[in-house]
């Protein structure tokens, strides 16, 4: 029983020392989406793009629980490249619908002051905008393959 009460002081006494293992988002309630960064236009192939990009991230942030609104804490995507799929390879998808696009770039999280919380490299090559062919279960909210990933990534930084 004695070693039980030292092993449970220990646990306890190294949590306070160095606090607990949460991340960067671990007490925010509420996110700032700040607009897409485009720093190379002409690898970016879809003016429509950096707005795609931001209404995702501001899915994925209300997806993950967070409000999204005026807030010390900010996010934003800097998006590196963007390819759309051409139009001759959506042909061989014969109607379902759905596009294909690659995006490269990262997530960013900064605190009101402008530094740096997180930054998180990803690369998709999927959906970026929901689709009618992407619903194919009706009890499960439709959303795009980068959506998704932004979402995986929100959450492992809370």
């Amino acid at each position: 029983m004695r070693i039980f009460q030292v092993l449970t002081f220990l646990v306890a006494a190294s949590t306070a020392a160095y606090g607990s293992p949460g991340g960067v988002l671990e007490k925010v309630k509420k996110i700032q989406v700040d607009q897409t960064v485009v720093d190379q236009p002409d690898k970016v192939d879809n003016n429509m793009a950096a707005n795609l990009i931001r209404f995702d991230l501001r899915a994925a942030v209300k997806d993950a629980h967070l409000d999204e609104g005026d807030a010390p804490i900010k996010a934003h995507f800097v998006l590196d490249e963007f390819s759309s799929e051409s139009r001759a390879r959506r042909l061989i998808g014969l109607g379902t619908g759905r596009s294909i696009c690659t995006v490269d770039g990262k997530l960013v999280i900064q605190d009101a002051s402008g530094t740096e919380l997180a930054s998180v490299k990803i690369h998709v090559r999927g959906s970026v905008a929901y689709s009618p062919g992407d619903g194919n279960d009706a009890r499960s909210k439709p959303i795009s393959d980068f959506e998704q990933r932004l979402h995986e990534e929100i959450e492992k930084l809370k």
